[in-house]
């Protein structure tokens, strides 16, 4: 929505520019005009459910202009009814089809509502209309970048935005992450720099490139990263900087168990160090855990901390194909019987803990 807000505003430059005095309505369509000009005073002031009336009227009066056709398919698009949005968007090229703006918004439409071919076609088309369309490449890329068959092509679109337009800063980002999906890690690494070269508060790619280098295990760069940050926005999850802690705990628990291979307290810290991670992400990590700390209760058995570590790996999972309701409730009876407030920590944790990614159904006009 984001991406909308921005889009949707070059209207009103078009809405009073497209059309000179000269060549005003007259009768009988002068009502229409008078409708036009109200809604897009109103769309002006953010008053969008009180405009879009005026637009559809004004299209009934008038149904050559494409200017409230176009305004309305920009207020569908902020109200989150895409199907509408570009079903007015479309009508309105027809009347004008050199109004690259209209191609770009249709095809931001037909994205949100999963309809890629469409968006793809519209997108191509305004760089047709426009070939120096920074923004319309930029969106190529989004559309093309991440299907295996098409992401060479997107590739290019995005790097055919940023050379146009240096100072489209997000192209950065969505470039490095299309790289990224394409294996090109390198590649990856010099976009994210690029962007913040680019950037004059040094932010844009600073975050990406940083969790590239933990992935690297470059953490000395990536804590450097963040320790010269102008800002602390962050909107991937999981964020920059918990991933970063979360690398430094790991090499810290390492280091620290290369030094006592047989020490059970460093054998479950760093099987809770490995266990560390999001809910909906199924990377193993329980089952790799699960090793420390059986390590550590074959050197110590009755261990309450490394039983605490069994039974937490299986409330969050090892082996999905498993019945591990039944494995839980045997591990946390060996742990009950250890430490009572541990395992009533566990008892709690079960309750709570949700595995995996609650989806919201798509709802509206999409």
């Amino acid at each position: 929505m984001k991406k909308f807000i921005r889009l949707v505003p070059l209207f009103l430059l078009i809405a009073v520019c497209v059309m000179p005095a000269d060549a005003r309505p007259q009768e009988p369509n002068r009502q229409a005009q008078e409708l036009f000009d109200k809604a897009a005073k109103l769309y002006e002031d953010g008053k969008f459910d009180e405009a879009l009336p005026l637009c559809l009227k004004a299209t009934e009066l008038n149904p050559n202009d494409y200017r409230p056709r176009a305004m309305a398919g920009f207020i569908y698009a902020l109200q989150r009814k895409y199907k509408s949005a570009s079903d007015a968007l479309a009508e309105a090229i027809r009347l004008e089809p050199q109004k690259k703006e209209f191609y770009l918004v249709k095809a931001k439409a037909d994205q949100f509502r999963n309809a890629r071919e469409d968006a793809i076609v519209a997108a191509r088309k305004a760089t047709e209309v426009d070939p120096r369309y920074a923004e319309a490449f930029a969106l190529l890329c989004e559309l093309l970048g991440f299907d295996k068959k098409r992401s060479v092509e997107g590739i290019i679109a995005l790097r055919t935005a940023i050379h146009l337009n240096p100072k489209l800063l997000d192209s950065y980002e969505v470039l490095g992450d299309v790289l990224l999906y394409a294996k090109d890690g390198r590649a990856a690494e010099e976009v994210f720099r690029q962007g913040m070269a680019a950037d004059p508060k040094r932010m844009t790619g600073r975050f990406k490139l940083g969790r590239l280098l933990i992935t690297q295990g470059k953490l000395a760069e990536a804590r450097k990263l963040w320790d010269e940050r102008t800002s602390d926005k962050d909107d991937t999850y999981p964020q920059f900087i918990e991933l970063l802690e979360r690398g430094e705990n790991l090499k810290q628990k390492k280091d620290e168990l290369a030094k006592k291979p047989d020490d059970p307290k460093a054998l479950v810290e760093m099987g809770l160090a490995v266990m560390e991670g999001e809910s909906w992400m199924k990377d193993g990590r329980q089952k790799r855990a699960l090793v420390y700390f059986r390590k550590a209760l074959e050197v110590k058995p009755g261990y309450a901390r490394a039983q605490y570590g069994v039974v937490k790996a299986y409330i969050q999972g090892v082996d999905f194909a498993k019945d591990e309701s039944k494995i839980i409730d045997e591990e946390l009876a060996k742990l009950r019987t250890l430490d009572t407030k541990l395992a009533a920590e566990l008892e709690e944790y079960r309750k709570t803990y949700v595995s995996g990614i609650r989806a919201t159904p798509v709802k509206g006009d999409q």
